[in-house]
């Protein structure tokens, strides 16, 4: 089994007084239910139920008292509930708005018993029927594919993962090091973080791993049908196949399943896709200064779950990615895919909305790539799929909010600089640039604080 950062944050769960059932978040094949189970190897009893199965959901559709209910578990489970001794694992839990209700009452009369929750619908169900999880009785944590650090401990790099741990702002790699990690980053590419793809990876190889890609990719279409009306499925399937040839790039809804759809229909299937975290939305704004607000009737971008599905679409094999014989129009929006899914996994305790800034003026205009909130700073990113590159976007955003500090995330080592450069209008910026290698993506905002001056 793959070691997952979020484990730390089930083990903080596990230990605390105050624990609320928690509910797992993410799209299929994240390792949701593979998560559970190896977490419930730290308790002495383990029931779980899939609630896509009748007589499951028969137990919170038919008894309403929470005794009665536990009792009707231990009964079809063979297993004791014992507070403190038991993890209960609810898994497909979207199959059943009475199960999602009783929640409520697990928190409150069974404050004791550790009650984990999953679904891979949740989202979608909940927009299409109305329903929504108790407030103020469970906790969520988002479950993201497998990043790059935890690709790198999946493959054994243990002591080149430690390396990472201690770099600190301003100070590089040894350039040996770097060159390896440059190199593996581009396998990453190729694999992605499906956590499937990766154990095959490591088995087997590539091959295998892209013969993963295509049975995962076919079964999230085969799948389609319980997001949509069967009228809606074939938009759904457009989109899903036509998200990875605009990576990086702003969506035309008219464009992205061709003529024969309307807008608003091809627009409600992205929106289904979003909610069920296939495809996640990243944002226009342009806004200088929090908080971050979407602009509306200006056309968004399109992040694609995983990296290593993205390349397999783009039927981009690893020798093309690890040459960097990628065609123009894809480079710059892998590397951004790439962060954007490594912004995305930073934090698993909420779903991080992603921001591109752009401007637009006549005569003039600028897109930067992302911003993030931290320290309740506005953070413009800059992602550039090589060593060097002009920052002309960067520089704008800086100019116009007055920030002293912009984030590059490109080819080259771990540097902190001074920058000084002359705008247009022959007036001068003077701004740190603080610039991360791909690989270090994961510790960003770790990164920003320290020398950096943010804190968390």
């Amino acid at each position: 089994m793959l070691d997952r950062k979020i484990e730390k944050d089930l083990q903080e769960w596990k230990l605390r007084g105050d624990r609320k059932p928690l509910v797992l978040r993410g799209a299929r094949q994240t390792g949701k239910t593979t998560l559970a189970r190896k977490f419930a190897k730290q308790f002495e009893i383990f029931v779980e139920l899939n609630i896509e199965k009748d007589p499951i959901k028969r137990i919170f559709a038919e008894v309403k008292d929470i005794k009665d209910v536990l009792q009707s578990i231990e009964g079809i489970s063979n297993r004791r509930i014992i507070p403190g001794k038991t993890l209960l694992f609810l898994d497909e839990i979207q199959n059943s708005v009475p199960a999602i209700k009783m929640l409520r009452f697990f928190h409150e009369e069974t404050p004791g018993l550790h009650v984990i929750a999953a679904g891979s619908l949740l989202e979608v169900r909940m927009k299409r029927e109305g329903w929504s999880f108790p407030v103020g009785r469970v906790e969520f944590l988002y479950l993201y594919p497998v990043s790059f650090d935890e690709f790198l401990r999946a493959l054994g790099q243990d002591i080149l993962l430690r390396m990472l741990m201690e770099l600190r702002a301003g100070q590089a790699a040894p350039a040996p090091v770097h060159d390896k990690l440059e190199v593996l980053v581009l396998e990453y590419m190729a694999v992605g973080g499906m956590p499937e793809a990766v154990s095959r990876y490591i088995a087997g190889g590539i091959a295998d791993a892209r013969r993963c890609h295509e049975a995962l990719s076919s079964s999230f279409k085969e799948d389609f049908g319980k997001y949509a009306a069967a009228a809606g499925v074939e938009q759904l399937r457009a989109v899903w196949d036509r998200t990875p040839f605009t990576t990086g790039a702003r969506i035309n809804y008219s464009r992205l399943a061709g003529a024969v759809s309307r807008s608003r229909d091809v627009s409600k299937a992205f929106e289904i896709l979003h909610e069920a975290m296939l495809v996640e939305r990243i944002f226009p704004t342009s806004v200088i200064a929090p908080p971050l607000v979407e602009k509306f009737k200006t056309a968004p971008k399109a992040q694609y779950l995983d990296i290593g599905l993205c390349t397999h679409a783009l039927n981009l094999t690893r020798e093309h990615i690890r040459d960097r014989l990628v065609a123009s129009n894809f480079s710059g929006g892998l590397f951004e895919a790439f962060a954007g899914q490594e912004l995305l996994a930073i934090d698993s305790r909420r779903r991080l909305p992603l921001f591109f800034w752009t401007r637009e003026e006549k005569g003039a205009c600028s897109e930067l790539d992302f911003l993030v909130l931290a320290g309740g700073r506005i953070i413009p990113i800059e992602v550039k799929s090589g060593s060097h590159g002009s920052l002309k976007s960067l520089h704008q955003f800086l100019h116009r909010s007055r920030s002293e500090l912009g984030v590059r995330i490109y080819n080259g080592p771990l540097k902190l600089d001074r920058h000084e450069v002359k705008l247009p209008d022959g007036k001068a910026l003077r701004y740190k640039l603080l610039s991360v290698p791909c690989y270090l993506m994961f510790r960003l905002f770790e990164l920003l604080q320290g020398p950096v001056g943010i804190r968390s």
